[in-house]
């Protein structure tokens, strides 16, 4: 079974949690891509896409690829610059479900914190959809070295299990049973 990690990163947070899944997995076929490296061939039998979350979507190269998988087992994790417990966390990586739940078999997702970029801080401001406050800048202090190592390890932790499970019930011609 080949399992391959797709991501997109903008702070490398999303690349960090990437990494840890792609070094923590135990499978022996699996490989890594960044989509900013360009569009990769769909050749595992479960596809592991991370991305940075925007507005409550992926973001748009993420989005755009999310469209074009089919007949995958998929896992989506993503990383945000909110907390990953929140009603605005459920809904970007709902989104991301929503381009791929159709046409693929959902194995597991994942949310959380991660950096927000100063380029979107600094976009944030006065005038801006979301001018910055006192709390935010707390929060974007406070969330500044997320993803941290627990939390990587979690998704890793996370998606080895949902790979095993997969593997067994296809193994034991078991129909496995979506998430959603």
């Amino acid at each position: 079974m080949k399992v391959q990690v797709i991501y997109s990163s903008l702070t490398g947070c999303t690349k960090k949690v990437a990494d840890t899944i792609f070094h923590e997995i135990d499978v022996e076929h699996k490989t890594i891509h960044n989509l900013k490296d360009g569009i990769p061939v769909l050749d595992g039998d479960i596809i592991l896409l991370g991305y940075w979350g925007i507005s409550g979507n992926p973001n748009d190269e993420m989005k755009a690829f999310l469209q074009t998988i089919n007949g995958k087992a998929v896992s989506i994790f993503c990383t945000l610059g909110y907390y990953a417990d929140s009603v605005h966390a459920r809904q970007t990586i709902e989104a991301g479900l929503d381009l791929v739940k159709e046409k693929n078999e959902i194995i597991g997702t994942f949310v959380c914190n991660g950096a927000v970029s100063q380029e979107l801080i600094d976009g944030q401001g006065k005038g801006g959809v979301h001018p910055p406050t006192e709390q935010k800048e707390i929060r974007w202090e406070m969330i500044k070295n997320h993803p941290t190592s627990a939390e990587c390890a979690l998704a890793a932790e996370r998606f080895s299990e949902r790979i095993h499970l997969y593997k067994r019930c296809k193994e034991l011609n078991i129909a496995f049973q979506s998430i959603l």
